[in-house]
């Protein structure tokens, strides 16, 4: 036990060198400072270059267009509109002019009466820029309205098959960059992740016209002499487009996601040579350099952890198979002492023949003999096993108080690694993957090792899950 205690303080202090060795070997520079020497990376490192990486960025914003959602179904839904209100108006003027002349039958003499001036007047206040002079002669004969009502939906749907925003600005829409038109059930509906990703077409800033212009556009698309039809259908003209910033901004987040420029180094290969400015790169590179560092030395720390753990329990195995062997005397002992009786009544009357001694005589003797016998016995049971009772325990503490303390350790260790990431603020994400990677390790090791290591296993595999959960919930945070 001596000899695995000053084992075990040999390997910590040459741990504790060593991490005290490890922030020393990277200097601590800031941006602007000149390295005063050569930093010489002695594992593999993938870094992310900042300049790079950002001006990367840049680019493939650039690339993500203004998205425009584009209601398709608008045209059909005024198309609808216009024929509902000629209907209702039509319906309102039979009405009128069949209750003031008394009959169901209308005919080309009652456009002369002042029942059709009535009713006519009536439909006007209703709905005001309705063509009634081509329509309600028409209505009034029985024949069909059909020529004209499709002309004006014609009309409709030939302006708003492009796209129509409410106003149109540089601003918004940059002259000289195409936009996306992204088609969409309506403007409240968010469009899904698979639509935002892959629908929509490119489309030029110019193609894309105002609602003063669309209306204007259909008044003027009917011939000289149904100017009217034109002026009526244009009120049924809408916006079916409109432009989305918000949206785009997701989009090229979506884009940016994961699109970096990284920098590798082989082992012995400088990061920082001797004279250099520090700027953004060579910071990255140090910090990263120091942290491989320092996940390094607790990978060298938690191994020997392991290996004294191991000593640990190798002595438990002597130490049980001592008190075994132990255990295996003592019965041989007590079963001894159990035939002793007759042996020692046998030599109490050795110095005579035994039918020459008085019968209370003789009983007296065997009475001394087996309390003699009898003390014998329990002063061997109580002193062995009060000997192994207090050996036993004192193991078995020794040993628990060995396990405490090197879980004690693995947490110090964790909340020490933890604090030295933070003293190089190293990215939320890569602290992340850190600890991730460890775990697996750890429950690698526990898969391969036996029962008696255990314990020691998952208690650093739970420290480290606790302090995964702590940067999760930080990086949450960040994000929010």
């Amino acid at each position: 036990m001596p000899m695995i205690r000053v084992r075990s303080v040999s390997l910590l202090a040459a741990v504790a060198l060593l991490v005290s060795a490890v922030p020393a070997a990277v200097p601590d520079y800031k941006i602007g400072d000149v390295a005063a020497e050569d930093v010489v990376t002695p594992v593999p490192l993938l870094i992310v270059n900042p300049e790079a990486t950002e001006a990367l960025r840049q680019k493939v914003a650039q690339q993500v267009s203004l998205i425009v959602r584009h209601v398709p179904t608008t045209a059909a839904e005024a198309e609808a509109e216009l024929r509902r209100r000629i209907t209702t108006a039509k319906a309102n003027l039979r009405v009128s002019m069949e209750r003031a002349l008394q009959r169901a039958t209308l005919t080309e003499a009652d456009l002369q009466t002042p029942a059709y001036a009535s009713a006519l007047r009536a439909g006007r206040q209703a709905a005001r820029d309705l063509p009634f002079e081509k329509l309600a002669p028409l209505w009034v004969r029985g024949e069909s309205d059909e020529p004209h009502v499709a002309a004006m939906v014609q009309a409709i749907r030939e302006i708003m098959a492009q796209p129509i925003v409410a106003q149109k600005n540089d601003q918004t829409f940059p002259p000289n960059q195409p936009v996306r038109l992204l088609p969409v059930k309506s403007f409240i509906t968010a469009p899904t992740a698979r639509e935002l990703e892959s629908g929509g077409s490119l489309m030029q800033v110019g193609k894309i016209i105002t609602l003063w212009r669309a209306r204007r556009l259909a008044e003027t698309s009917f011939p000289a002499g149904q100017e009217a039809l034109g002026k009526y259908a244009a009120l049924f003209v809408r916006a079916n487009a409109q432009a989305d910033p918000e949206l785009t901004e997701v989009a090229r987040a979506q884009r940016m996601d994961g699109v970096t420029v990284n920098d590798t180094f082989e082992p012995g290969q400088t990061v920082v040579k001797k004279g250099q400015t520090i700027d953004r790169k060579a910071l990255a590179a140090l910090a990263a350099v120091r942290e491989k560092s320092l996940i390094g030395t607790l990978q060298a720390k938690i191994e020997e952890g392991q290996s004294f753990a191991g000593l640990i329990t190798r002595q438990t195995k002597w130490i049980v198979g001592g008190l075994a062997i132990v255990t295996l005397a003592l019965g041989l002992i007590l079963w001894r002492l159990r035939s002793r009786p007759s042996t020692a009544l046998v030599l109490a009357g050795g110095a005579a023949p035994q039918a020459a001694l008085p019968e209370a005589a003789w009983r007296e003797r065997a009475l001394t003999a087996e309390g003699q016998a009898a003390r014998a016995q329990h002063a061997i049971r109580s002193g062995v096993m009060g000997w192994m009772k207090e050996k036993v325990f004192r193991s078995l503490v020794g040993q628990r108080a060995d396990l405490l303390t090197v879980q004690q350790r693995a947490e110090a260790e964790i909340r020490e690694l933890e604090t030295r990431l933070e003293q190089l603020h190293a990215p939320l994400q890569q602290r992340i993957s850190a600890y991730e990677a460890r775990i697996v390790e750890l429950e690698k090791d526990l898969a391969a090792k036996g029962e008696e290591n255990r314990e020691l296993i998952g208690a650093r595999i739970s420290v480290a899950k606790q302090q995964l959960m702590v940067e999760r919930e930080r990086s949450r945070a960040g994000q929010a």
